[in-house]
């Protein structure tokens, strides 16, 4: 099974701007290496998604731990 690059498009130029949930996580904005536009994170606006980005974070932390463990 491939393995996605997480990542979102560019409002501006339209080219993927990839990224990381730890980055997602922990910058104030995101800047595409194309065109160069700024994208300012809203904590407020996008608490919702970034609860939920910080739970897919911490479950693909336990399962590489258990991975490590077990394997």
């Amino acid at each position: 099974m491939a393995q996605q690059t997480p990542g979102l498009k560019c409002p501006q130029c339209g080219q993927f701007i990839p990224t990381t949930i730890n980055e997602l996580l922990s910058a104030q904005a995101l800047k595409c290496p194309y065109c160069g536009l700024e994208l300012t994170i809203n904590r407020n606006e996008s608490r919702q998604a970034m609860e939920i980005l910080k739970e897919v974070d911490t479950a693909a932390k336990n399962l590489e731990k258990a991975s490590k463990f077990n394997g």
